[in-house]
């Protein structure tokens, strides 16, 4: 049987434009609490980083980045080969539907991570 990985998927807005990141394929405990430290890290070591070179503080607030979705995909990437976080700038949310892969975690946080 194959095995069937799956990643944390971010998806964040700032000022109209949208950007994807990627945790790298994680395979053996997919559970919403595995899901929650995947996304957390994600978060702070890509999303962050990325965003704090980005924002203009005379223009820009940290609350104005949105999360416009965040849970755990099956994904065809495999760690030995595609092991890096990936960022695709200008995704258009409308490619992701936000009621998909819903988290009770986001619900309790209100979708904070």
């Amino acid at each position: 049987m194959p095995e069937i990985f799956h990643v944390a998927m971010l998806l964040v807005c700032l000022n109209g434009e949208c950007t994807t990141f990627e945790s790298a394929p994680y395979s053996r405990n997919i559970s919403v609490d595995q899901c929650q430290k995947m996304l957390m890290y994600t978060f702070q070591t890509q999303v962050g980083p990325y965003y704090d070179k980005i924002i203009d503080f005379d223009v820009d607030k940290p609350e104005d980045v949105k999360i416009t979705y965040a849970g755990c995909d099956k994904t065809s990437r495999k760690p030995e080969v595609d092991n890096d976080w990936r960022i695709t700038p200008n995704v258009d949310p409308e490619l992701f539907n936000q009621e998909q892969n819903n988290l009770i975690w986001q619900q309790q946080k209100g979708q904070e991570l």
